[in-house]
């Protein structure tokens, strides 16, 4: 009986492993000219020919995406993370690629590196959400390996894409609405000074007025209420800019408490579920999450087949409702 030929054999004459030779004949990219070169030979001289259906099966395999949520938080009526997810997962479900999600945290990222992250998991390509300047995974992204496309998330590396609205632009809108409104004393409650997302939006609140007045609330609806409930000049403030609808519905709650909900104008941003159930219903910045991480999803494949890189944005809206006539 005549043995047949492994690729196991193929590794032994070529002299590389046998990771390397499945990596030759599956077309990676990582692969040096000489490794190939190598393992051609040898399986030439073996006569070896790799199995076409087993080969696309493992190409197959090795086809993931990763997409990547930090610091998520399940609270009801705020649907931003299934969002993402569903966006992503829509896409990426008419390609050949696989999809796998993963929810970390900053301890989480302490224990494991994302290179090494994704190489146990054999990761193509991350779309990643959520990160502050303060994460690991931040700071290993500025010098990157791996095919990625950050959302809300702006990074010096130039191989990293990104998808966002214009955060800035959007904070300016609406400070400058308020203004033109009336009100001259617009008070700006953002999240985190470690968030993207809230330095690009207290940017935009500060280059829109000339008295700005900014507390932190952590994203947080409990966080705010309380701290509205307990600011002591409130008298002098006409309207209160929250870097998100949570911090907004908090804020509506501690004014009702004090009996001044009706004299202070309150806008949100992002435009939740719940900011058109509330009353009075909420005055908002609307993203569009499903087209957001479409695009992301999109912007990925580009990067990984063509090596295009894109750092873009989509469209905001400005959603006027009850809260605020602006």
């Amino acid at each position: 009986m005549i043995k047949k030929v492994t690729i196991k054999d193929v590794a032994h004459i070529a002299g590389v492993s046998v990771s390397a030779v499945s990596r030759v004949f599956n077309n990676y990219g990582d692969i040096s000219e000489e490794t190939r070169k190598k393992v051609y030979q040898a399986a030439q001289i073996l006569d070896y020919t790799p199995n076409n259906a087993a080969r696309q099966l493992s190409s197959k395999k090795k086809r993931i995406i990763a997409l990547i949520l930090n610091e998520i938080n399940v609270t009801p009526g705020v649907a931003m993370p299934l969002e993402i997810l569903g966006g992503v997962n829509d896409y990426l479900d008419k390609t050949d690629y696989e999809f796998v999600f993963y929810a970390t945290n900053s301890n989480k990222q302490k224990q494991k590196s994302l290179k090494q992250f994704c190489s146990e998991r054999d990761i193509s390509g991350l779309i990643i959400q959520g990160l502050r300047v303060t994460d690991p995974y931040y700071e290993e992204l500025k010098n990157f390996p791996l095919p990625v496309v950050a959302i809300d998330l702006l990074l010096q590396n130039e191989k990293v894409g990104s998808v966002s609205i214009d955060n800035q632009a959007a904070a300016a809108e609406v400070t400058t609405r308020l203004i033109k409104a009336g009100a001259q004393n617009v008070l700006f409650v953002n999240g985190t000074k470690e968030a993207i997302v809230s330095q690009l939006r207290e940017k935009g609140y500060r280059s829109a007025t000339r008295n700005p007045k900014v507390i932190y609330a952590e994203f947080s609806e409990e966080f705010a209420y309380k701290m509205i409930l307990n600011y002591p000049s409130l008298e002098s403030v006409d309207a209160i800019f929250a870097a998100s609808d949570l911090m907004a519905i908090g804020i509506i709650k501690a004014l009702r408490e004090r009996n001044i909900n009706k004299k202070i104008a309150i806008v949100g941003f992002d435009d939740i579920t719940l900011a058109s159930y509330i009353t009075p219903t909420l005055t908002t910045v609307r993203q569009d999450i499903k087209k957001i991480s479409q695009e992301a999803a999109k912007d990925l494949l580009l990067q990984i087949e063509h090596g295009e890189i894109k750092k873009h944005t989509v469209p905001y809206a400005i959603i006027v409702r009850e809260s605020a006539d602006i």
